[in-house]
């Protein structure tokens, strides 16, 4: 059996190693056409250059007007690289995802607590006109918190506000100068009712 037929019977990786053992410095799309494979052989590539079976280099090609990865076999004693950094990037687009989707939760709960801007304001409110986002802080941001309880300690209808928030069963976000999520359920009063 010649070497050629040989490689052409083994899986595509044994082909890719047996090609560029002879023929170096080919790209990912030089080397699928070469083995005669139907898709790109990047992934595999990378994954070969994970065990240290092939190693790669970045070069410019005239015609391709961008940088290239020029794919050879490696030299013995090749120490694979580091996977941390591919795995890092996988957790920071997790813990990213993650973020999103709880701040998305976050605001389909309190999105029907949070009407529109001019509507939950009274008249001569400090709050008029600010973004009501500041007034439902995330749970630990004090900053936010603090710059809320800052409208909220110039404004002259505060005792109005809360007792609108405690009249409407609000539960969530910072009225009249309190945040309420800190506070005990507090049922408002209904007429005729014994205290």
């Amino acid at each position: 059996m010649t070497g050629q037929v040989a490689a052409a019977a083994g899986t595509r990786r044994a082909r890719i190693l047996a090609h560029l053992a002879d023929n170096p410095d080919l790209t990912a799309y030089d080397l699928a056409r070469a083995i005669g494979a139907v898709s790109t052989v990047t992934d595999l590539l990378r994954d070969m250059e994970s065990k240290a079976q092939v190693v790669s280099r970045a070069a410019r090609r005239p015609g391709q007007g961008r940088p290239v990865h020029l794919w050879r076999v490696a030299p013995p004693g090749t120490v694979p690289p580091l996977p941390t950094s591919h795995a890092a990037k996988l957790a920071e687009r997790r813990r990213e995802r993650d973020r999103v989707a709880t701040a998305a939760r976050r605001a389909r709960r309190l999105g029907a607590r949070v009407p529109p801007v001019g509507v939950t304001a009274l008249v001569g409110a400090a709050c008029h006109g600010a973004d009501p986002a500041l007034f439902f802080p995330e749970r630990g941001d004090a900053e936010t918190e603090a710059a809320a309880l800052a409208i909220c300690a110039a404004c002259p209808v505060r005792a109005a506000c809360y007792a609108r928030a405690v009249r409407n069963g609000e539960r969530y976000g910072i009225w009249g100068g309190r945040n309420l999520e800190d506070e005990p359920q507090v049922r408002p009063a209904v007429a005729g009712e014994r205290r």
